[in-house]
């Protein structure tokens, strides 16, 4: 997984890949960070892009869900998007529900 952790490089890249965020940590004299995964595009040829934008609403879902700690939408979202992106993020997505869990 290739991870970034600036909204300026993850706004520019934006344009031409396909860049979710992750979680924003907050660090102790830095404030809170965000990092955000690019999406390498071979990762995207397994679906043919054809579900692309499902799935990077699906994550935009999770992500606000686990923001609101709605655990329980997490859990279930998480089900439809092992296995998206080319199964990039699916350790990301275990991550996450080991920790809510």
């Amino acid at each position: 997984m290739q991870i970034i952790w600036n909204q300026e490089a993850a706004d520019k890249l934006s344009n031409s890949h396909t860049v979710l965020e992750l979680e924003t940590i907050d660090i102790a004299g830095f404030g809170p960070i965000t990092a955000y995964c690019v999406v390498p595009p071979e990762k995207l040829f397994a679906d043919g892009f054809a579900n692309l934008e499902r799935y990077v609403n699906l994550h935009k879902g999770f992500i606000a869900a686990y923001k609101e700690q709605n655990n329980k939408l997490c859990i279930d979202i998480a089900e439809h998007l092992k296995g998206a992106f080319g199964g990039e993020l699916d350790t990301f997505y275990d991550e996450i529900l080991t920790c809510i869990r």
